[in-house]
């Protein structure tokens, strides 16, 4: 029997771990780097064991010694990370401790998609045909195809190519990539199946031989190959193509004598499923099938590894669940980063917990930074219901009534596609987000407008209540001016790069505000507006912190930026300058100084979040200097490289001057080329990468108008309470970070690249494969 588990990971699925191990009665031990020393998971264990470095938790040999100075006797390595290595799960076993997974020899048959593919194919799984790239043999293709790498998965080394003249570069950038990756540059390529939906089946076996397929989930809600809402059931599997699947998922578990807990994956298309690959460990969306089938795989997968046996028959399926992967990120998929002031999700009735209708498994807590060293995955929000319409409204509501001060979050997104007619219909496939556009925000502009009104009125409140604190004037009416024909005037910044000015005054007769003479004041109180307009009330929660204000309402979550009306002069910055988009970490500099660039052309690639970033020139010009080395850390807005663009008459550069377009006179010169703005860049996102991380948040931050203290250091700005902040920092801060060229590109460190390595995975984003 298991006395004392390290969890061999980080985040919500240590977390996700501890719980169940609390039930069984088993200790606990957390593993930790620097940049994690305050996190939740090492809070909660009963043990926690310092590693080094934020790469530490890729390093076998400190992970096994970490379990011996624990004095644990086994380790369970969640997904990510070291959780597909097999060199790791060897060093575990030959230590003497107990491993809660498969067998080595299982995890490197599943390696190398080449072998596996063969493997597959003798135990009679379908599988689509292999076309082998050979780096020095020349490739024929016909059709469209989808390059891959076979080392490992998460959309490394992955590319789509229909055009032949496309294929050599794509299998050269695809090779680079692998090797950088994996460590292994060998390529393969499949058929492209487009319009297909990605299922995958939850397998559980035993050591005596018993294999259960606890049915499918429906992972097509994918974004650049990485999945982002997965249900169970598919709504386009029936009983008989179910038993299909899972027949085909026992016979791969039984062909590499599989033990534990695994996941098989499949791709589905009106010609068939195919399948993609094994992930040989326990899944990110694993707590959609728990629901369903009333499981805990965590309690199943530390059972079966202390000997148990799995009962005839897996129990049976009952209503729809359905998990949504909330992201630190802005609308173009860029990890952001930052505290995490506030972290409510409203309704949650179990926290990692089986029996619960809206389940939240999360990494993070209110307070918790999110740093730039690991996946900004902050928490799986989990909806059950009897039916999949109720599964899908239940978590729709808690995600737009959720309470998120902090980094921008992909919870919009997450939203307009659970309110989606086609979601809902259940016409899903891996395309589904190319084909419809990102959704518009929650909050609309009116509800923007109502929002800045009610912070401005707030910080109004919180002004009164300090001066009446501090004795300071607190006899005279709020809004109070010697010259009373003169409004309060409040300007905020809003995430669309807009501008709202407010002007207001609170008279005998109530509210007086331009643009809003239909709006009625009820109550204005530091944290809370409630205002109505044409008859109906809104409640507003305001809560400010250093440099943005967070208002919530029914009408949907707004950030603000409070503009200062005597700012600090701005730091200078030179024409041209092209701006790191986040925090980050220079991996190559693809330029030299007087090389001559076209717009979309990389200069500079950052790792941040353990994912590459492209960023690309803007336009099109001569570098003139480089400001970066490969390894150097930057903060956001630093500066990578400045473009001089180019003149009129080179290429990009606008009309010549003897051109048709050709002008004179004073405005001339304002037309003659397109002037450089960094902010102007494009970015295309094409990442090609995963991993698997992070989230239950309690209450956060300070009231609106709050005096000066921890939460932000600085007195509140004379006109709305609210704390002010300097230029610099909304310059420099990583939850805004200024705009920039940047191309989302792959993930350093996929969650199936460690495989035979100790390079690469994480948790956080799980590949989604197409």
């Amino acid at each position: 029997m298991i006395g004392r588990l390290l969890v061999a990971n980080r985040g919500e699925i240590a977390r996700r771990v501890f719980r169940t191990c609390r039930e069984l009665g088993i200790e606990t031990v957390a593993v930790f780097t620097d940049a994690d020393a305050s996190a939740p998971h090492v809070a909660e264990a009963d043990l926690a064991v310092r590693l080094g470095g934020p790469s530490a938790y890729l390093d076998p040999e400190r992970v096994v010694e970490a379990a011996r100075r624990s004095g644990a006797d086994a380790v369970h390595p969640g997904y990510g990370f070291l959780s597909e290595n097999a060199a790791f799960a060897r060093a575990v076993l030959d230590a003497g401790l107990t491993w809660i997974g498969p067998s080595p020899e299982a995890v490197a048959a599943m390696g190398k998609k080449i072998e596996a593919k063969a493997l597959m194919a003798e135990a009679g799984v379908p599988i689509l045909p292999t076309i082998p790239l050979s780096p020095d043999g020349p490739v024929e293709m016909t059709a469209p195809v989808l390059v891959k790498a076979s080392a490992g998965g998460g959309g490394r080394g992955m590319r789509v190519v229909r055009d032949p003249a496309d294929l050599a570069g794509a299998v050269e950038s695809a090779r680079r990539e692998a090797l950088s990756a994996f460590g292994d540059g060998t390529l393969f390529a499949e058929p492209l199946v487009e319009g297909a939906r990605h299922i995958e089946v939850q397998i559980l076996a035993d050591a005596h031989g018993t294999v259960w397929a606890l049915g499918e989930r429906e992972c097509s809600i994918q974004r650049r190959h990485q999945k982002v809402i997965e249900e169970a059931p598919s709504p386009a599997v029936g009983p008989e193509l179910r038993r299909e699947l899972s027949e085909a998922a026992i016979r791969a578990a039984r062909a590499i004598g599989y033990q534990g807990a695994g996941t098989v994956e499949f791709l589905l298309s009106d010609e068939g499923f195919f399948f993609l690959e094994m992930n040989t460990r326990l899944q990110v969306e694993h707590p959609v099938t728990e629901c369903v089938y009333g499981v805990d795989l965590v309690r199943l997968q530390i059972e079966v590894a202390e000997g148990a046996h799995l009962a005839a028959l897996p129990p049976s399926p009952v209503g729809h669940a359905i998990e949504a992967r909330l992201y630190a990120e802005d609308s173009e998929g860029r990890p952001r980063s930052g505290v995490l002031h506030r972290f409510e999700i409203p309704g949650v009735d179990g926290e990692f917990g089986l029996g619960a209708r809206l389940r939240l498994d999360s990494g993070v807590v209110s307070g918790t930074e999110v740093g730039v060293h690991y996946d900004p995955m902050l928490a799986k929000v989990v909806s059950y219901g009897r039916d999949r319409a109720e599964a899908a409204r239940r978590l729709a509501n808690a995600l737009a009534r959720a309470r998120i001060h902090g980094p921008a979050t992909n919870r919009d997104l997450l939203v307009g596609v659970l309110r989606h007619p086609d979601f809902l219909s259940g016409a899903l496939d891996t395309g589904f987000l190319e084909r419809h556009p990102v959704p518009a925000s929650l909050a609309g502009p009116e509800a923007v407008r109502l929002s800045a009104l009610a912070a401005a009125l707030a910080g109004a409140a919180a002004n009164r209540a300090a001066a009446r604190r501090d004795g300071v004037l607190g006899g005279l009416p709020g809004g109070w001016r010697n010259v009373p024909s003169q409004p309060q005037r409040t300007a905020f910044g809003t995430e669309d790069g807009g501008r709202l000015e407010i002007a207001y005054r609170l008279t005998r007769d109530g509210l007086r505000a331009e643009g809003f003479e239909d709006v009625t004041l009820v109550t204005a109180d530091p944290g809370r507006v409630v205002l109505e307009t044409a008859g109906l009330r809104h409640a507003f929660e305001v809560a400010a912190y250093r440099g943005v204000v967070h208002v919530d309402s029914a009408l949907g979550p707004v950030r603000l930026t409070p503009v200062e009306r005597l700012p600090e002069p701005a730091g200078h910055v030179t024409p041209g300058a092209l701006p790191a988009p986040m925090p980050g970490t220079v991996l190559r500099v693809e330029v030299k100084p007087g090389d001559v660039v076209e717009p979309g052309q990389p200069v500079v690639v950052l790792e941040a979040m353990k994912m590459e970033h492209l960023v690309v020139s803007p336009a099109s010009g001569t570098v003139t200097a480089l400001h970066v080395t490969p390894g150097a850390q930057v903060e956001a807005g630093v500066p990578l490289a400045v473009i001089e663009p180019s003149p009129p008459g080179e290429p990009g550069g606008g009309p010549r001057p003897d051109g048709p377009d050709a002008r004179t006179g004073p405005e001339a010169g304002a037309e003659a080329g397109p002037e450089f703005r960094p902010e102007l860049g494009t970015t295309t996102g094409t990442t090609t990468g995963t991993a698997d991380d992070q989230g239950p948040g309690s209450a956060g931050g300070p009231e609106t108008g709050s005096p000066a203290g921890p939460e932000t250091g600085l007195p509140p700005a004379p006109e709305t309470g609210l704390p002010p902040s300097p230029d610099t920092a909304h310059a420099a801060a990583p939850e805004a970070a200024p705009p920039g060229s940047v191309e989302s590109g792959a993930e350093i460190g996929t969650e199936t690249g460690a495989r035979g390595t100790d390079a690469g995975a994480n948790p956080g984003r799980e590949a989604a494969q197409q």
